[in-house]
């Protein structure tokens, strides 16, 4: 997981907790696995961008 400042957020994105957008400016996390079975590069490739309230909980 990582953090996305909102400075440093400049697309728009669609959170996979919500279904919304993850407006552009808008501080966010970007999640992905850690533990797939394809490889780091893999999880890395799948990473999903979520908004933060929305990951707390999932």
């Amino acid at each position: 997981m990582q953090p996305v400042s909102a400075a440093q957020a400049v697309k728009v994105y669609s959170c996979p907790g919500c279904g919304g957008q993850v407006a552009e400016g808008t501080a966010h996390l970007v999640v992905w696995r850690a533990d797939g079975v394809l490889g780091d590069a893999a999880d890395l490739a799948a990473r999903r961008h979520w908004h933060s309230s929305c990951w707390k909980v999932h």
